[in-house]
């Protein structure tokens, strides 16, 4: 028996339960039927309503993160675009370290989303992500990506911004240096070509020396830089700009 997907706007009841697990044949939703209590929780708490309200509190009132922005040289185009926002009320859902910081929903490819990002103005655990599962696969920007001919690979939020506010759209952040076998599996059976730009510090050089061992023999696919000491896309794009970013790539 077939139901309506509660993770999309389903006419068709495409979603299925067959043992333990569940699929949506309509947005190829899946997982374990356990975790469904847990994806309805963060569903109900993380809703496109909430995410709106979120982006209309970011430029009606004037706030801290606006100007961050500003600052960060990310324009209205692109934040509009990838939904950031900042929540100024007190709701019973919304735990209070949501409270006045700066959110970016991170959305799979269905557009769904999956988890969100939340920066705070803290020296200490300056990003949290609060995510519906535990696999991990947090993809932030999949969800804009135009061909799946090749993709490049950086770390953070800001880094996937500024490539993207300068018209490079094949690009997605994984949210860190902690890449593994799961993850880039995943990324294989999704584009022909990987480029990894690490940011030019201590994981970032772990993180590169990583992928040159363990994937030596699939080195026609999978290619891995890091930038010069100190710097990350977003900071050497703003210098240098993007020209030289790609021919330090070598793309």
């Amino acid at each position: 028996m077939n139901f309506l997907c509660p993770f999309h706007n389903d006419k068709n009841a495409s979603f299925s339960f067959k043992k333990n697990k569940f699929i949506c044949y309509g947005c190829n939703y899946y997982g374990y039927t356990e975790k469904i209590f847990k994806i309805n929780k963060f569903e109900l708490i993380f809703n496109k309503n909430l995410i709106n309200t979120a982006k209309k509190n970011l430029y009606i009132k004037k706030n801290f993160w606006l100007k961050y922005l500003i600052n960060r040289n990310i324009n209205m185009l692109i934040s509009i675009k990838f939904n950031l926002g900042c929540l100024d009320f007190l709701n019973n859902k919304i735990n209070k370290i949501l409270l006045n910081r700066l959110i970016f929903p991170i959305l799979n490819e269905n557009k769904i989303i999956e988890s969100i990002g939340v920066k705070t103005n803290s020296n200490k655990n300056k990003y949290l992500i609060f995510s519906k599962n535990n696999d991990n696969l947090n993809f932030y920007g999949i969800d804009q990506i135009k061909n799946f001919n090749f993709v490049i690979i950086v770390e953070g939020y800001f880094d996937l911004l500024t490539l993207k506010k300068n018209f490079f759209n094949n690009t997605i952040a994984i949210l860190g240096s902690n890449i593994n076998c799961y993850k880039i599996n995943y990324l294989l059976q999704k584009f022909k070509k990987i480029y990894f730009c690490f940011d030019g510090d201590f994981a970032g050089y772990n993180a590169n020396e990583k992928i040159k061992k363990n994937f030596e023999k699939l080195k026609k696919r999978i290619f891995s830089k890091t930038l010069p000491y100190n710097y990350d896309p977003d900071n050497f794009i703003n210098k240098f700009g993007i020209i030289s970013f790609l021919n330090y790539l070598k793309l």
